[in-house]
């Protein structure tokens, strides 16, 4: 679509896992060991320096947008 010009436009993806609850009680042990190993991966990440992805833990769009 862009062809050559690709490389000018800046790239967002987004990963969103959804959760049966918003609160850390309404979550299953499996689930939360699955979030926690989720935020050590991206921290793992970040420590190389130049990844800039970033975990976010989100009720809403709204949270995402506002960090």
């Amino acid at each position: 679509m862009f062809g050559d010009r690709a490389a000018e436009f800046e790239r967002l993806y987004f990963v969103v896992e959804t959760k049966s609850g918003l609160f850390n009680d309404d979550i299953r042990d499996r689930e939360s060991a699955k979030i926690s190993c989720g935020a050590a991966h991206f921290e793992a990440l970040a420590a190389g320096g130049d990844n800039v992805a970033v975990f976010v833990r989100a009720a809403d769009l709204d949270d995402v947008i506002s960090r």
